[in-house]
């Protein structure tokens, strides 16, 4: 029995049956299913995925193969924005906030020991696939259920629709804008591949494809506008890689699908809203959900001026800018009241400088180089096809992270800094093993 889920699961490196792959999966599965809508467990899972990582440290030796280059950096990028934020940390004052913002940043260090384990396993492509699919589904199936119930509530309480569904957005257990994040990035994984994947079977090609669907209504139902920005971007993105490969005619699916898409969003009542923000805003009126995070970006920006070098400390943000707001004749009664200004690279900067803005993008460079390196040495073999739907999903990721962090701060939310870990750890480390088992079926 042991032996049968082993060869569903995957391998090891080694050809050694060993439950680790087994708590592995299970974990993993648990995190991804929990992280939207039951968040607290799925934080008890990332911890027992970060625990494994760290008990998994005395196989290190035996199973350990040569780290690539890529790989390093992708590791030091994830050690150096620890360490930059633990400096911060004990160089200016402390209080229980910092504690608990340093607490989010940490995870990436304390994460680093299970990359070297998960890259000891080939784990199964198509259960990683239909996992993710099916993720993808229920977490549509969960916003159509919230989004049909409020509606249904209102008129069973009120009589009529007192239009309380474009305000109670779905969004699972979690904030709507990062609901709508990781609902895409679900989308993508699925779209990827049925882009990247050929001889698929029916079956699979049926669950990708509702998948797809899924992944985007939960994105759309959620009504943000930051989110809705990375559709256009991540079609580009796909479109330059599918010309660039030779296959004309998904570009032109994607091409047409995006037009649609933009077309039908620039419709949408909170895109008007936008709009209209922005006109206002103009005008000198910023009492506005766009005024006011432009104002929380001034307010950044001024206390960046302060200190461009080392920035003012973990959880700074709230304090400094509120003194600036009191200080600073019309500006929105907002800026202040949230822990960071809406925007992952100014937070950076105000709380570490320019020191913590490299450590940022050296986060994101790190995995897309090694993303890109790959996916261009991929062929069309079956393990080359695997490679370039990991590449494919880990760029996917960083996409619709970058442009999400222009609108929200991305890693002080324990969502966003596991899933974002977690997964790109998964997509290189398997890349690294199929490369790894090429070369010793080719030596």
């Amino acid at each position: 029995m042991f032996q049968m889920l082993l060869s569903f699961a995957g391998h090891a490196v080694g050809r050694v049956p060993s439950p680790w792959l087994l708590f592995l999966l299970f974990f993993y599965t648990i995190y991804l299913f929990c992280a939207l809508i039951v968040p607290s467990v799925a934080n008890a899972a990332a911890g027992i995925l970060m625990v494994m990582g760290l008990c998994g440290a005395y196989r290190f030796k035996t199973y350990f193969y040569m780290v690539s280059v890529a790989e390093k950096w992708l590791l030091i990028s994830y050690a150096l924005f620890s360490l930059v934020s633990i400096v911060s940390f004990f160089y200016w004052p402390q209080n229980r906030d910092a504690r608990m913002h340093l607490e989010d940043y940490l995870t990436f260090l304390m994460l680093v020991p299970l990359y070297f384990l998960l890259r000891q396993f080939r784990i199964n492509f198509n259960g990683v696939v239909f996992m993710l699919a099916i993720v993808s589904i229920s977490l549509g199936i969960v916003s159509v259920a919230q989004y049909v119930g409020v509606k249904y509530f209102q008129t069973f309480l009120f009589g009529f629709d007192r239009g309380w569904s474009s305000v109670l957005r779905p969004s699972g257990g979690v904030n709507p804008m990062r609901y709508a994040a990781i609902s895409l990035i679900f989308a993508a994984f699925s779209l990827n591949y049925i882009l990247l994947v050929r001889h698929k079977r029916n079956w699979m090609k049926l669950i990708s494809s509702l998948a797809v669907i899924m992944g985007f209504i939960a994105c759309f139902l959620t009504q943000s506008r930051g989110t809705f920005i990375s559709i256009p971007i991540l079609a580009f993105a796909c479109g330059v890689y599918l010309y660039r490969a030779g296959h004309p005619r998904f570009l032109l699916v994607l091409v047409v699908g995006a037009l649609l898409f933009v077309g039908g969003v620039s419709q949408n009542s909170r895109v008007q809203s936008t709009i209209d923000s922005v006109v206002s805003y103009h005008r000198g009126d910023s009492n506005s959900n766009l005024g006011s995070r432009l104002d929380m970006f001034e307010a950044a920006v001024i206390l960046i001026g302060r200190n461009p070098a080392w920035g003012h400390g973990l959880n700074s943000y709230s304090r400094n800018a509120s003194e600036i707001r009191k200080n600073t004749p019309g500006m929105d009664i907002s800026v202040g009241m949230w822990n960071n200004p809406h925007n992952e690279i100014l937070l950076v900067m105000v709380e570490k400088g320019v020191v913590g803005l490299i450590t940022l993008l050296l986060l994101f460079a790190a995995p897309a180089y090694l993303f890109l390196q790959e996916l261009r040495k991929a062929d069309e073999s079956s393990s080359g096809q695997q490679v370039k739907f990991y590449a494919m999903c880990g760029l996917s990721l960083l996409i619709v992270y970058a442009v999400a962090g222009q609108s929200v701060a991305l890693f002080e939310h324990d969502v966003f800094n596991h899933f974002f870990a977690l997964m790109v750890l998964l997509f290189a480390s398997q890349i690294r093993v199929i490369g790894y088992m090429e070369e010793r079926c080719c030596s």
